[in-house]
Order: structure tokens, then C-alpha cells, then sequence
């Protein structure tokens, strides 16, 4: 946040009594934010968040959308307001009303700026249920959030500028004049809660900001990322294909996109080699009997790609590689000398995604995992941890050069246990079980049927330290969340920035103590005890077409010669300069170089110019000059162009492709 700033305040007194900042829209007290004209619920101190905090941000944004459906309702007679969520840099209403086009997008934010403009104060109001009822009587969506969310006898609240109110527990800022520079971006048809079947919703993107120039800056950013978007330079350096009609959502790889892929799998593969990481390669279907021990079943049903045979047995295609890791770690019993045991696969899985969620590579319906299962003890997580976050740095580095990283630890909610799996000690006998306590009414001691079971969390915090000392070690700064560790164990996450500033979440470590459990995978202790194993989920990439969308992104297609699919586009002038041409392309592919020799009929200009969207690391000419020198003519991707002998070029891509630079050498 930019202003760490602690104030004091007393019990019942305003937030917005103790500030003076206009730039201040809400205040954090005890981890919660507040409107500002709200009140203290004790003593203590608050931080007030400003506009250009990020959660300050999220906070203006989600304004935004009620701005938006305001703007809507007073536009379109009938329309009734269902959502509007802040996204990550932005916001979006899902609106049941009548179809509307693009065209129509300027009006509705001419709308929103009149709004804006009257600096209407933004009030909080809280209400019985009953009254709820009444206050949105003619909206079906309202009335169905307010059955399900809103007990009996209890309250809830809703936010009104003007003549518009929302359905909204807040908080906002306090009033329309912070709402100046917003921007509708685009639509799409949705359905009610997602369901195909549920009713047709029309929703409107749109994003905020504090101010025009930040607005205008991403405005600019957007359309540099458009123009970089994968599947245009995909299909430009003709690398990959989607057919809608016979694969929806299944990429296709061509020659040029393998090349990528398999050098990426390459490099993964021998950072799993030289880091102790063996390969295994497991089924791509398994009997659903499999997924229902593991829990997928239960969990993940709904996106998993199912089929009955004949004799009635049930199959399901892989949506992780997990259990079939734990298949072949089951063949036969390990000691604690023998761990920890790891496993890598690029395991290609399968998830049923909405059509309307499909997009390019970013979210396709089939992906292949860098996938990782360490099985390992209790006291190997550190330094198990630590090596892989070590992969994780080099990886990046080599891909990105100088790797913009985050690191995220979700740990518990120890307030809150309900859902995750640990570990329960009866008071009377003190038997232990392990349990998800929302699987069942009530815990009941197996050996005694006492229901006094305590949690003992000792396993969490040692995994959680774990993984916060791993961070430490390391030396990058991390930030902890509470309540997102997965229900099986506390997770890091790693987020890149690319060079458009955007952050994308990849690389994950995840501890599990769910999936030993479910499978009693387990080890011989140094007293002859069996003991179970602790699981670490490990992906790198997160996934391979991920990581070849957000390179393609990063580097608009111009990809480090190492991973460039052309590393050497080559051209004679003429026909007559063709042998020995031909000669150089055979030398470049001996020398484990990818060079691409153009035999078409087209001027040469014609040709750079007809092949450069396909990216090639550098352009050869050879003409006359060249053949009696025994030379090659070499354009970088600078436009420099300079005469070397042959031997020189190939040692020079040689080492530029050896050290995976990220930058090609300058030509002197």
C-alpha cells in the first residue's frame, strides 16, 4: 500500500472524522475494509487505503460496475442488474436485458460520466430481510441472492447514489465524482450462474482508474496487447491451429509449434534430470474407480471427460497426473532411506472448460502439466521446497532473462477450519483421526465414540513453516495469504510479470497430505514403523501451452533464438547462387542449427517481407558477393546486417543458442 500510515480511533467514531485525505476511499481495521462513513466496532487503529492502492483499486472498480448498471437501468427500460464483480483490472455487470451491440457501449458510458459527474454520494443502508424482499421485489435475481444469503430474522445491506440501489455488503467509495475515468471495454452473452441452461445475460466489461492519464496508459497497454495476442502471432508464425468443428478447444500443433513445444519439454527435461526428478509416463484414461478414491471424482465431475463400455465399467479421461504418479509409487514399499522418491511427467490432461471459457492456449480443454510428485518425510519439505524453487528462478531466468517474480504462501484460516483436512485428537482416548469436518455432521471418535475431538494443527504449521522457510532461504520477498492454502495442505505460488506489466500466475508447490491418506502410501521409518509420506504437487511451467502463449506475448513473437522455431531463414538472389546456398543450409542443419532455405520464385524482398511474420531468428542472403567469398550476408532482428565467414555465423549462433541468451550478440 502507499501509505502505511496507522491512526487511532475510538469505539463508534467515523472513519472519515479521523482523515482529510480525498485520495483515502476506505479504511482497513483489523484486516477488514470499511466505508468511511462508517464506524469503528472498537478501539485500535486503521490504515486508510487510497485509490491507487491495489485495494483500493479493487474497491473503485467494483463502484464502477454499480455505476454501470446504474447507467443501464436508466437507459433500457426493464433491465434487471443480476452481478457486477471488480476483475483483476477492471469490472463487469451481467445484466438481463434485450441484446445490444458495440455500437451502443459509448452511450451507455456517456450515461455513466453524467452520472459521475453529479457527485452523488454513495450510501450504505442495512435492512431487515423482509424489507430486502420489498426494496427489490422486481428484480428475480436480487430476490434469489437474498433467499440464499440473507437468513431469517437477519440483516443485510445495500448501496444507493441517487435513484439507483444495489444488492451490495461494499464497501465503495463515497461518492460518483470518484468515478470519472472509466472506459466500457466489450460484451459477451452469458447465461444465469453460468448454467447453459440458465437464462441469457447480456455482460459489459468495462475498467476504472484513479485518473484519465492512468486510464489512457492502459488504454494503450490493451491495444499493445491486443496486437500481441498468441493466437494471432500463432497463427502468423504458423505454429498451431483450433478446429471448432472437430476439436472445440483441442490445440493442434504444426511443425513450427512443436519445434517450440519440444524445445520447452526438452529444457524441462533436462532440468528434471539434472535435479533428480525421473520420468514416468502414465495412461491417458483410467477407471473412474480411481478418481472416485482419489476424490477428483466428487470434485471435479462436472469438467471431467467421462464414458461408460459395454459391460457397464465407467472410465474417465485424466484431468490430473497425480494418481497415476501414485500408481507406479505404490509398486512396491520404500524405506526413509529411499526418499525422497520424484517423479516428472509432461502429462497431458483433459478438462471440460464452457465454450464461452475456451480461449486460445491460455485455456484450452486439453493441456499438457510440467508435472512434479515428490514423495518425501516431514522433515525433508524444506529442503525439498528449496530445490524446487531453485528450478523455479533458473527456469525463468533463462526464458526471460531478468524474471519479474512473486512469490505467494497461502497458509490456513485457523479460525475457520471447516474444510480443510487435518488431524483430530479425542480428549478421552486420545486417538487420532484425520478429517475434512465438512464431509460429516459430526466427528466421532472410531475407538471410543467420545465427539470431544480437538484439531491438532502441529502438521500444518510444520508444513506451512516449511515453506515460509524455503521462501526465507532463497532470499525473495513473498506475501502471505490466509485462507487460500488448498483443504489439502498450504501451497507457494509464483506469479511473473511480463513486458506489458501484466501478471500471470505459473509455477505452483503445493504440500498434500490428502492424496497418502486416501491411498495409504507410506514409508518404513528408521524404527521399522510404517509412517506416510507427504506429497508435493510441483509445476514449473504450470503448463506448456501457458507458458508458449505468455512467450509468444512477451516477446511478440520474436522469441529467444534457442526457442525459435527459424533460427535461420536463408535466400539466394538468384537461381544461379542456389548450390552453393544449398551448401550453407546443409551446414547450418549438420551443426544442429534450424535453417529454413526459401526455393520460391519471388523477388528477395518479396520474400524477407512475406516471411518475416514468421519470426526467423535472422535473415541470410547470399548472392554473388558472397559465393566468391565464401560468406554469408546475416540481418538480425535490429535490421543490422553484416558479411561473416560461415564458420564465424555458425559459431556465433552456436554460443548464443548453447547459453540460451535471451538478447541476440551485436554485430560490430
Amino acid at each position: 500500500m502507499s501509505q502505511a500510515v496507522e491512526i487511532d480511533i475510538r469505539k463508534g467514531q467515523k472513519f472519515s472524522d479521523a482523515i482529510r485525505d480525498h485520495d483515502v476511499i476506505v479504511a482497513k481495521f483489523k484486516g477488514k475494509l470499511y466505508d468511511l462513513d462508517s464506524t469503528a466496532p472498537e478501539d485500535g487503529v486503521f490504515i486508510p487505503v487510497k485509490l491507487r492502492d491495489e485495494e483500493g483499486l479493487t474497491v473503485l472498480r467494483h463502484s464502477a460496475a454499480h455505476l454501470l448498471a446504474h447507467a443501464v437501468t436508466s437507459l433500457y427500460k426493464g433491465a434487471l442488474p443480476n452481478t457486477g464483480p471488480p476483475t483483476e483490472d477492471g469490472f463487469y455487470y451481467d445484466i438481463k436485458m434485450d441484446p445490444i451491440s458495440s455500437d451502443e457501449l459509448p452511450k451507455i458510458e456517456k450515461k455513466m460520466k453524467e452520472i459521475a459527474s453529479k457527485n452523488l454520494k454513495i450510501e450504505r443502508l442495512e435492512y431487515d430481510k423482509d424489507t430486502l424482499v420489498k426494496i427489490f421485489s422486481g428484480n428475480r435475481f436480487k430476490l434469489n441472492i437474498i433467499e440464499e444469503k440473507v437468513p431469517d430474522g437477519s440483516t443485510s445491506t445495500v448501496y444507493r447514489q441517487g435513484d439507483f440501489v444495489d444488492l451490495c455488503t461494499g464497501p465503495h467509495v463515497p461518492s460518483t465524482s470518484y468515478l470519472k475515468a472509466v472506459k466500457l471495454l466489450s460484451l459477451a452473452s452469458t447465461n444465469y450462474r453460468g448454467d447453459i441452461n440458465g437464462e441469457p445475460l447480456v455482460r459489459i466489461y468495462g475498467t476504472a482508474f484513479p485518473d484519465q492519464k492512468s486510464l489512457n496508459e492502459y488504454l494503450r497497454m490493451r491495444e499493445e496487447a491486443m496486437k500481441r495476442d498468441h493466437r494471432k502471432i500463432g497463427q502468423e508464425m504458423d505454429l498451431f491451429i483450433f478446429d471448432s468443428e472437430r476439436a472445440p478447444g483441442f490445440p493442434l500443433y504444426t511443425p513450427y509449434g512443436t519445434i517450440l513445444r519440444n524445445s520447452l519439454v526438452g529444457y524441462m527435461r533436462e532440468l528434471n534430470r539434472e535435479n533428480g526428478w525421473s520420468e514416468v509416463y502414465t495412461p491417458h484414461i483410467f477407471r473412474d474407480s480411481m478418481w472416485k478414491k482419489s476424490g477428483h471424482y466428487a470434485k471435479y465431475r462436472e469438467s471431467m471427460y467421462t464414458f461408460q463400455m459395454d459391460d457397464g465399467t465407467g472410465y474417465a479421461i485424466k484431468p490430473m497426473n497425480c494418481p497415476g504418479h501414485v500408481t507406479i509409487f505404490e509398486r512396491e514399499q520404500h524405506s526413509f532411506r529411499d526418499l525422497p522418491v520424484r517423479y516428472s511427467e509432461p502429462g497431458t490432461v483433459y478438462r471440460y472448460e464452457k465454450s464461452g471459457e475456451v480461449g486460445g492456449l491460455t485455456r484450452p480443454r486439453m493441456f499438457t502439466i510440467d508435472d512434479g510428485h515428490a514423495f518425501v518425510r516431514e522433515d525433508q519439505i524444506v529442503s525439498e521446497v528449496t530445490a524446487i524453487l531453485g528450478m523455479i528462478q533458473k527456469t525463468f531466468t533463462d526464458l526471460f532473462g531478468k524474471a519479474d517474480l512473486t512469490y505467494e504462501l497461502s497458509v490456513i484460516d485457523k479460525d475457520d477450519l471447516d474444510n480443510y483436512l487435518i488431524t483430530y485428537r479425542c480428549s478421552r482416548c486420545q486417538t487420532e483421526i484425520e478429517s475434512r469436518k465438512t464431509s460429516q455432521d459430526h466427528l466421532i471418535c472410531p475407538n471410543c465414540g467420545s465427539t470431544d475431538l480437538k484439531p491438532d494443527l502441529d502438521r500444518w504449521d510444520a508444513a506451512t513453516s516449511a515453506l515460509r522457510n524455503a521462501l526465507q532461504s532463497q532470499g525473495v520477498d513473498f506475501k502471505e495469504f490466509e485462507g487460500e492454502a488448498a483443504f489439502y495442505g498450504p501451497k507457494i505460488d509464483v506469479h511473473l510479470r511480463d513486458a506489458l506489466g501484466r501478471s500471470w500466475q505459473l509455477s505452483t508447490v503445493q504440500v498434500d497430505f490428502n492424496l497418502p491418506l486416501n491411498f495409504d502410501l507410506t514409508y518404513i521409518d528408521s524404527g521399522g514403523e510404517r509412517k506416510h509420506v507427504v506429497m508435493i504437487h510441483r509445476a514449473i511451467y504450470g503448463s506448456y501451452e501457458r507458458i508458449m502463449a505468455i512467450l509468444l506475448e512477451h516477446y511478440a513473437g520474436k522469441l529467444p533464438t534457442w526457442l525459435s522455431p527459424i533460427q535461420v531463414y536463408i535466400t539466394p538472389v538468384s537461381d544461379r547462387f542456389l548450390p552453393y546456398t544449398e551448401k550453407v543450409h546443409e551446414k547450418l542443419l549438420a551443426s544442429g542449427i534450424r535453417s529454413f532455405l526459401d526455393y520460391s520464385k519471388e523477388t528477395v524482398n518479396k520474400k524477407i517481407r512475406m516471411n518475416r511474420k514468421k519470426r526467423p531468428s535472422y535473415i541470410v542472403i547470399i548472392g554473388e558477393k558472397e559465393v566468391a567469398n565464401s560468406s554469408v550476408s546475416v540481418r538480425n532482428r535490429r535490421g543490422d546486417v553484416k558479411a561473416m565467414a560461415l564458420d564465424e555465423f555458425i559459431n556465433m549462433l552456436r554460443a548464443e543458442i548453447s547459453h540460451k541468451r535471451v538478447e541476440q550478440p551485436e554485430f560490430q
